[in-house]
């Protein structure tokens, strides 16, 4: 993140900078995993490399999860299944390093698009 964006976060908050695009879709709203990344891909399709940060990387000290934006649709879809947990619990973050892009949708009903 450091060599890249200039910075590093500790919470989602720190990731507001650069804003390209922004969407206010309502506080508490509740959304399915698949509702939740068709939000963050209105922001600017996805696209190459992508870094993905949820929920469960916090709760289980693990990942980030890597894939490729052609597999993303798939990975929300069988996210539930396949950890036991929605994708989209209350933030996620994905990032395109190579595009220097950050998506970020959070439980407060807001979501934006970054560049570094």
């Amino acid at each position: 993140m450091n060599l890249v964006f200039g910075r590093t976060f500790n919470v989602v908050d720190d990731l507001y900078l650069n804003i390209v695009k922004q969407i206010n879709f309502g506080e508490w709203i509740e959304l399915d995993d698949l509702e939740a990344l068709r939000y963050l891909e209105k922001l600017h399709n996805f696209s190459g490399q992508l870094c993905v940060i949820n929920d469960y990387c916090y709760e289980k000290k693990c990942g980030p999860f890597l894939l490729n934006a052609t597999d993303i649709t798939h990975f929300a879809k069988h996210f539930i299944t396949r950890y036991g947990q929605s994708f989209y619990a209350t933030d996620i973050v994905i990032i395109n390093f190579e595009e220097k892009l950050i998506w970020v949708l959070v439980h407060e009903g807001l979501g934006w698009l970054s560049k570094g």
